[in-house]
């Protein structure tokens, strides 16, 4: 919808045909953006079968530099905080 955040920062991993692959580009550039002293981003999942939104979640919830995080209501990204 129009009334979507947009946000500077975003992590497009949709489309990526790994899900190693996608965590790898993930965790360097949420490390980036915390170097940059970013305050919040995007993560672009995708839908799809819903693997890759678990994966990142799950990076998410151990990563120290996240403060916080939500789901975007379309369910095919989510909303970061350092």
């Amino acid at each position: 919808g129009n009334c979507s955040m947009s946000f500077d920062f975003v992590i497009d991993l949709h489309g990526i045909p790994s899900i190693q692959e996608a965590l790898e580009l993930l965790e360097r550039e949420l490390y980036r953006a915390w170097k940059l002293k970013i305050r919040e981003g995007r993560i672009v999942h995708g839908i799809g079968e819903g693997k890759m939104a678990e994966a990142v979640h799950e990076v998410l919830k151990k990563n120290p530099i996240i403060r916080s995080w939500q789901e975007d209501e379309s369910g095919g990204s989510c909303i970061i905080f350092f």
